[in-house]
């Protein structure tokens, strides 16, 4: 039997990696998760504010995108500090120089705002990845949350 389980995380809001917000909390939230549903308001509502002023639907998922890529960056400097003290440490160093490798291409990646998960990766590179499990390697599915006049409208 299939199952979802679905954990409702508050808003991101810009600057989280750096502790603006929910921050740091969002992020250890999604880093839990195997995938992503991405909700954001494309309604306009008086009674409801909302944290950049005026609604912008992409404007929110590019600031979520570039919040998710930011804390990958961080991520992947302490990655880097420990693949290079196991270099120091190993006899074998091939699997450790893939390794590192793959991550300098994660870093190339996110440094052009490309996502992880939207790169062609090899099967040692797979393996790497799936012991880092960067944010930005998870699967998104984006609703947009309209309202009852934009529905009529279509």
């Amino acid at each position: 039997m299939a199952q979802i389980a679905v954990t409702d995380i508050a808003g991101l809001v810009k600057g989280a990696s750096n502790g603006e917000g929910l921050g740091n909390a969002f992020l250890s939230h999604i880093s839990a998760v195997d995938g992503l549903y991405h909700v954001v308001r494309a309604f306009p509502d008086e009674d409801v504010t909302h944290n950049d002023g005026e609604v912008d639907p992409i404007r929110d998922i590019e600031t979520i995108n570039a919040e998710l890529r930011a804390k990958d960056l961080q991520f992947l400097a302490k990655a880097f500090e420990d693949v290079a003290a196991q270099l120091k440490r190993a006899k074998e160093k091939k699997r450790l120089e893939e390794k590192h490798a793959c991550l300098m291409r994660v870093k190339e990646t996110l440094e052009k705002g490309e996502h992880v998960k939207d790169q062609e990766w090899g099967a040692k590179e797979i393996d790497t990845l799936n012991e880092f499990l960067f944010l930005t390697s998870k699967p998104v599915v984006y609703l947009v949350n309209i309202g009852m006049t934009q529905y009529i409208k279509k």
